[in-house]
């Protein structure tokens, strides 16, 4: 299966709040000496003049004097760092940032602040590994903003640690949950793609669950049920309610995938739902294409409206029969006739009806209750409908789908 993952954009921290990272609070109550304070200055001044070469060369002179203080070695490295940040060398800012911050003492605040900085500095260098080492300390002081917890996780992906990040993305939503509020999108898609390159597919499926109550896209519906199917194969004898379920998403995109939905709703005494489903096909542009399917596909949309037209004009005789008759199972086929052919309060009455005999499958009768009520706009009971379905049966995995797609409607 292809994962179809769309591409992560790297969750960086605005410049101008790295910038201010740099200028720890403590710098306002250094005492410098006019040995090291001029060629700082001058250092700033080339700095914001974008003469890099030569406030470093200020830096270093600054820095040689021989009766400087740990707190001016401080300040030195400090100006160091904001030069190499500058330029874009992070790795090299982050060196002399880290070198820095152990030269005076700082508060937890500061503290925190420091290894906030250290984290965004190697991630911006690309050293993934440190990001996520300072990224953790970091968070263990107390930073936890929104935009950090998504670039330390995005860290732990890019160092190819997909559960570490999974790990915490699913504690940052669960803090999130409990504050009213979601993970963004973009998070949501990282969760997934840390999900699925870890191996969890049951991780996977429940990360893109999520990221479809926020944003319902057709490729993120056929993520979700190719993970499904990779995780566990749809029985036979629940193909065309799993093909339903594509249908409503639109989630196909092989036409002889589609067509194979047309002929199992043919065999199925449902022409009607085979036409729908052509119809859809040839209106998306996947059926209909001149080439060598498409003799075939209008043979069969002609032999379904044919069908179609023999099975409406035999309809009531057929209802008294099966009506008269009583059995359940033929009940619950006639309602699926009536729902194929738009007549949803018929058709749910009918598998209501069936519901009440005996079956021999009562879950897949009572799973196509439910579509139906969701479609016919009867959420509240369609959702009780489908919380009765066995607790880990494939119906009650189809179920769910039908929950999520109606969730937003």
């Amino acid at each position: 299966m292809s994962a179809r993952l769309p591409t992560l954009r790297r969750c960086l921290l605005p410049m101008a709040v790295l910038a201010a990272l740099l200028a720890m609070p403590a710098a306002a109550e250094l005492a410098v000496s006019r040995e090291v304070g001029l060629p700082l200055q001058a250092a700033r001044q080339a700095l914001d003049g974008k003469r890099y070469d030569v406030a470093l060369k200020e830096v270093d002179k600054a820095r040689a004097v021989a009766t400087i203080t740990a707190q001016e070695k401080w300040a030195v490295e400090q100006m160091r760092a904001a030069i190499y940040k500058a330029q874009g060398r992070f790795d090299l800012a982050a060196t002399a940032f880290e070198a820095a911050i152990t030269l005076v003492p700082l508060s937890e605040a500061d503290q925190a602040g420091a290894l906030e900085t250290l984290a965004q500095l190697w991630y911006r260098s690309g050293d993934y590994g440190k990001s996520v080492a300072f990224g953790e300390k970091a968070m263990a002081a107390g930073r936890r903003s929104d935009g950090f917890r998504h670039m330390v996780a995005e860290a732990y992906y890019r160092s190819k640690e997909p559960a570490k990040a999974a790990k915490l993305l699913h504690a940052w939503a669960d803090d999130l949950r409990k504050a009213g509020r979601s993970l963004s999108s973009e998070a949501q898609q990282l969760l997934a793609a840390s999900e699925f390159m870890s191996g969890n597919n049951e991780g996977y499926i429940k990360a893109l669950r999520q990221q479809l109550q926020v944003e319902s896209t057709r490729e993120n519906w056929q993520r979700l049920l190719d993970a499904m199917a990779k995780g566990k194969p749809v029985p036979e004898r629940l193909d065309l309610d799993w093909a339903r379920l594509k249908l409503a998403v639109n989630a196909y995109d092989n036409p002889d995938s589609l067509t194979e939905m047309a002929q199992r709703a043919m065999v199925e005494e449902l022409p009607a739902e085979a036409a729908a489903a052509l119809d859809q096909g040839w209106a998306s542009g996947l059926l209909g294409k001149p080439g060598p399917k498409l003799e075939r596909q209008q043979r069969l949309r002609e032999y379904a409206t044919t069908q179609l037209a023999a099975q409406k004009q035999g309809l009531e005789e057929r209802q008294r029969q099966v009506l008269a008759g009583k059995d359940a199972n033929t009940i619950a086929k006639l309602g699926m006739v009536y729902a194929s052919l738009g007549q949803p309060d018929q058709a749910i009455a009918l598998l209501q009806q069936a519901l009440k005999g005996k079956l021999i499958s009562p879950a897949a009768v009572r799973l196509r209750l439910g579509m139906l009520q969701y479609r016919a706009g009867q959420n509240q009971a369609a959702a009780q409908t489908m919380a009765a379905l066995p607790a880990g049966s494939d119906e009650a995995r189809l179920g769910g789908v039908w929950g999520l797609i109606y969730l937003q409607r």
